[in-house]
């Protein structure tokens, strides 16, 4: 509810006096307002644009530019980052601490993207890993996990977690990639399966023990969607197991759901934030693999068809929109 709403109702009440609206009215217009939001997207856009930029510049000078030059100037670039992020580290606790510097966050980033970029062009120039393409996946995995909880940083403890799930999927079926999509195969499904089940079994674990709780979102979060991904794919593509994914995929979605009221009935505005993206989660991926259950057996004509994407489609809305109501105004 927007200051001027609850002062409307104050005053409708008899609470307030029409002075006294006036008066907070006018101290709520002429508060300053915080920017840090908008200030840290645009760090972190400008970071990631400068990434994008030094690799298109290499790939556009490739001809021009020594290969040793490259590498030297991307791994100087490296360190200094590390280096300026190792210099302003935070101390090191289980609890959320942050940096001594509102810079050494963004620096660790640019770090993080130039090592993928050096990374990728020694083995795209020297072929340095051969064909052990894991390698290229488990070093940042590896390296990002240790850095995100040294440096308490959620975006790269996220890096960590997705060059890790790259790593299973390039480990079983490596030609895979360049012809078809990973959840093609039985093979890349159980596993992004099982590591996405891992990946929670740990976050919570960590959770339990106190071990960076906050972290526990970033967990959920990614391999949350990788699971229900996962389910859904098995959903489509594979006839055989297509009830055994279906029950997968209802059972995650509920435990999702679970989840998510049970943050909901923690205080605290975040957990409430996170409560709806669980909610969110359930919902779309379930709606997604119960249509397609639907049509799959009882192929409906094209006029019911119609008709239940509307109405359920208006219904799946309309129920997000009253939870997302619901954790603004409580």
């Amino acid at each position: 509810m927007s200051p001027k709403t609850i002062l409307d109702e104050l005053a409708q009440q008899g609470l307030l006096s029409k002075e006294q609206q006036t008066t907070i009215a006018d101290i709520e217009d002429r508060r300053p307002f915080s920017v840090h939001f908008e200030l840290r997207s645009i760090l972190y856009v400008g970071i990631l644009l400068f990434a994008m930029g030094l690799g298109l510049l290499i790939y556009d000078n490739i001809d021009r530019i020594s290969h040793t030059a490259v590498v030297v100037t991307m791994s100087v670039l490296c360190l200094l980052c590390f280096a300026f992020a190792w210099l302003y580290r935070p101390p090191m606790s289980n609890r959320h601490v942050k940096s001594r510097s509102p810079f050494s966050d963004y620096a660790l980033i640019l770090g993080c993207l130039l090592f993928l970029t050096l990374e990728g062009y020694l083995q795209y120039q020297y072929n340095l890993f051969g064909e052990r393409y894991g390698l290229v996946t488990i070093i940042p995995a590896v390296l990002f996990l240790i850095l995100a909880y040294r440096f308490d940083h959620r975006g790269v403890l996220s890096m960590a977690l997705v060059a890790l799930i790259s790593w299973i999927g390039v480990t079983i079926q490596p030609l895979n990639l360049y012809f078809k999509g990973n959840f093609f195969d039985l093979k890349i499904t159980f596993s992004a399966i099982i590591l996405s089940l891992v990946l929670i079994g740990a976050g919570m674990f960590l959770e339990r023990q106190l071990i960076k709780r906050h972290f526990t979102f970033t967990y959920l979060t990614i391999a949350g969607n990788l699971l229900l991904l996962a389910l859904v794919a098995g959903v489509f593509n594979f006839d055989d197991l297509r009830i055994m994914f279906a029950l997968g995929l209802a059972a995650a979605c509920f435990l999702f759901d679970r989840y998510a009221r049970y943050n909901y009935a923690r205080r605290g505005r975040s957990r409430r934030e996170r409560a709806f993206l669980y909610a969110l989660m359930s919902s779309v991926y379930g709606y997604i693999g119960f249509t397609y259950l639907l049509f799959h057996y009882l192929e409906p004509n094209n006029y019911v068809g119609t008709l239940y994407f509307l109405l359920t489609g208006i219904g799946l809305v309309m129920y997000l929109l009253h939870y997302r109501r619901t954790l603004v105004t409580t």
